[in-house]
Formats: C-alpha cells, structure tokens, sequence
C-alpha cells in the first residue's frame, strides 16, 4: 500500500549536542524563522524551523547522544547525510555561511546546464545542499 500524505513535504531532523549553537547557525546564519518549541521531561527539546511549507526540526536529548556524525563530508558513511533546499540566492547564502565560519567544501559550481550547487556544513558537520536553477 502506498503512502496517503497528510502534508506534500517532507520534514526533518537534526539531533545536536547543542541546540543554542545549531540555533544561531539555522536561524541566524540561515536566516530560517523559528515555528516553536517544546521542551520534554525526560526526553529532551525539540526547537522547530519553517523552512518553506517543510519544517526542520532541532532535537537536543536530555542524554548526550553516544555518537557523533562522521566530519569527513557528506559520502563518508550511510544514511541520511545531507539536505537539499532549492534557492534563488545561492552564491549569497554561501558567501554568509563562509562568512560566519562555516565549512564550504563544495563551493558554488554547476552541476549541469542551467543548475548550481554548493555545500556546506552546520556547526556539527551536518552537510546542507542548495541547488539554484536559472531561468
């Protein structure tokens, strides 16, 4: 039986040590506007981004994760590695994630007629993708 979605995206989320940290990369970085907040007892605090009708949540658990994500890019390891937002200011964002003193390992170049992309990581080595087509 195929999915019956109640809502066309998808949303995600992103567990951190650091919920304060990864705030001021996503929010004040990006620029994404803060949707809400719950704290758990006993579980942790999820703050919540609108990222167009999708939302991205940040998960901090009351418990340190075990593990951390590997740091050595996006196809270092299985799993869920990157996300993808389409842009129509691609060379900016890029140039303000530089800029605050993110990672960039891959600059803005073309992927294919009439598409560029770049990369860049979050505070704890998450990879975001953006892809800007033109026209």
């Amino acid at each position: 039986m195929a999915l019956e979605l109640q809502k066309p995206v998808l949303d995600a989320g992103i567990v951190t040590r650091d919920i304060e940290a990864a705030s001021r990369f996503y929010a004040g970085v990006l620029g994404l506007p803060l949707a809400g907040e719950i704290a758990m007892p006993g579980i942790g605090r999820i703050r919540r981004y609108a990222v167009g009708e999708s939302t991205l949540r940040l998960f901090q658990p009351e418990q340190a994760p075990a593990a951390e994500s590997s740091r050595a890019g996006f196809a270092s390891q299985t799993g869920i590695r990157y996300l993808t937002l389409a842009v129509a200011n691609l060379e900016e964002v890029v140039a303000t994630v530089r800029d605050a003193g993110y990672p960039v390992p891959v600059p803005p170049r073309e992927l294919r007629p009439g598409v560029r992309v770049a990369q860049f990581e979050d505070g704890e080595g998450n990879t975001l993708e953006l892809m800007q087509q033109s026209g």
